[in-house]
């Protein structure tokens, strides 16, 4: 393995930006997304559960699956190959947990803290920016690491169809029965998906107001 990273590390270097340019387009896609999404059915249950449940059966495609479908759809567009059903099928994986963990923070905010804030005076605006986004933050972030982990872990996959990344190593190995290949590609998306999770870890500290991480004891 050694031997083989110390005459491609270009090539991994590449992949590796390649694979981080699909997960870093389609995350900011599904966080402006599945965030409003999850704040607006906050206030209408039925609306909630109807989301939720097509949310959740969009998980259960397999991943492959809904590449194809994604090749399939955007063919029309010429954009069936590559980088953009990529895009588009993680933005699918990813609306679920933004959106289920932005319903359930927004909806676990006490309902005392509202009552207080309608007592000052506040609209429902206020309350929304000032009240319940800033207490739902860390449950809202736990959301968007899923999303992120998943993101970067299925778009391994996303080299079947053209969208190259660190699934190079890993298919190209297996077709060669090149286990240092392999290997390399299975530790690099592991690197990678433990390097962006505590990328938002950090995010979400500095994001975090302090008297939330006052009462969490930090």
């Amino acid at each position: 393995m050694f031997s083989y990273l110390t005459k491609n590390w270009p090539i991994l270097l590449t992949e590796f930006g390649r694979h981080l340019s699909v997960v870093g387009i389609a995350l900011p896609i599904a966080l402006a997304v599945g965030v409003p999404v999850g704040i607006l059915i906050s206030t209408k249950r039925r609306l909630a559960r109807i989301v939720i449940y097509f949310a959740s059966v969009l998980m259960t495609i397999p991943s492959l699956a809904l590449f194809g479908f994604m090749v399939i759809l955007l063919a029309p567009f010429k954009a069936g190959i590559g980088t953009p059903p990529a895009v588009v099928a993680l933005v699918v994986y990813s609306f679920l947990p933004m959106t289920r963990n932005t319903l359930v923070a927004i909806k676990a905010v006490d309902p005392g803290m509202i009552q207080a804030a309608r007592g000052m005076g506040m609209t429902n605006w206020q309350i929304l920016g000032k009240v319940r986004l800033p207490l739902a933050i860390p449950i809202i972030m736990a959301g968007i690491r899923n999303a992120a982990v998943l993101g970067v872990s299925v778009t391994t996959i996303a080299y079947l169809i053209g969208a190259r990344g660190l699934g190079y190593f890993i298919f190209s190995g297996l077709s060669r029965s090149r286990l240092d290949m392999v290997v390399v590609g299975a530790v690099a998306v592991a690197i990678l998906g433990i390097a962006t999770n505590y990328g938002l870890l950090l995010v979400e500290d500095v994001i975090t107001p302090k008297g939330l991480k006052i009462s969490r004891g930090q």
